[in-house]
């Protein structure tokens, strides 16, 4: 828990500057897509992807520098690699009731392999242009509360339902169970519950984004897409056998174990400025 706050208190300070500082955003948004990189290797050693993923980031990154308009395909691409991870990640806990690790890749048939090779590409594409979405609803200063309204309710979430569920948490969900075990009914209502009046009450007296009745309804989808995208992530790891990303962050895991619905949510707000706009 010491570790999950200093780990906190650390990266608290290195977001601010990132929303007030053009370069620093840059640079920041830069080091996570690398980190991201990494860390979906998860553990094999395949330098050739990690390379062919950095020109892909880095190509993308210059055409940004160089003012192209390349902001919504983000957007439109993070959509569609998560559609298609979706896919094979219920394919693989179908098939995988145990936990795997895609390096013992003996003790799997060529199906499994091939599914597990396209879940991992499929789901970093999703991270990867999940954060370039931070990019699509923060062009200027003038918009920081498209980027301070999800991570402050996404904050809330994870720390009351961290908070209430390890606390007074006992009774499990059996349907999630594969995916998280740990996780507990109360856990998930009292996320539900954060997410929405925290999220509807900071837009209607503070950030003041969205109307009253459209902020009813994002209110209303943002939690379930936050435990979503904190469930999507715990069945890649289950999948592939492992229990974090890495473990540059004490008492979060990896960077992916700290924004996984951060990232989710980021995509959410896109669109509801694509239907905005």
């Amino acid at each position: 828990m010491n570790d999950r706050i200093r780990t906190s208190l650390f990266i608290f300070p290195l977001l601010i500057f990132a929303l007030i500082s053009e370069t620093f955003l840059f640079l920041f948004l830069l080091s996570i897509c690398i980190l991201i990189i990494y860390e979906t290797n998860l553990n094999s050693k395949k330098y050739a992807r990690i390379f062919a993923y950095l020109i892909t980031i880095f190509i993308y990154f210059l055409l940004l520098l160089l003012n192209y308009d390349v902001l919504i395909y983000a957007v439109y691409i993070s959509l569609l690699a998560f559609g298609i991870s979706i896919f094979f990640n219920i394919s693989g806990l179908r098939k995988n009731k145990e936990n795997l690790n895609f390096s013992n890749q003996i003790s799997l048939d060529r199906k499994e392999v091939t599914n597990l090779f396209f879940l991992r590409e499929s789901s970093t594409i999703y991270y990867l242009s999940g954060v370039l979405c931070i990019f699509f609803i923060y062009q200027s200063p003038s918009e920081i509360n498209w980027v301070l309204l999800p991570l402050i309710t996404v904050f809330a979430i994870d720390s009351f339902s961290y908070f209430v569920g390890s606390r007074f948490g006992k009774r499990k969900l059996k349907l999630l169970e594969i995916i998280s075990p740990n996780k507990t009914l109360i856990g998930y209502i009292t996320a539900f519950l954060t997410g929405f009046f925290v999220f509807y009450i900071l837009n209607y007296f503070f950030f003041n984004i969205f109307s009253p009745s459209s902020s009813l309804v994002i209110s209303i989808a943002f939690p379930i897409c936050a435990v979503f995208g904190d469930l999507y992530s715990s069945a890649i790891k289950r999948n592939f056998g492992l229990k974090d990303y890495g473990n540059i962050l004490p008492g979060h895991g990896g960077v992916l174990d700290r924004l996984d619905s951060v990232i989710i949510t980021m995509v959410l707000m896109s669109l509801a400025k694509v239907s905005m706009s």
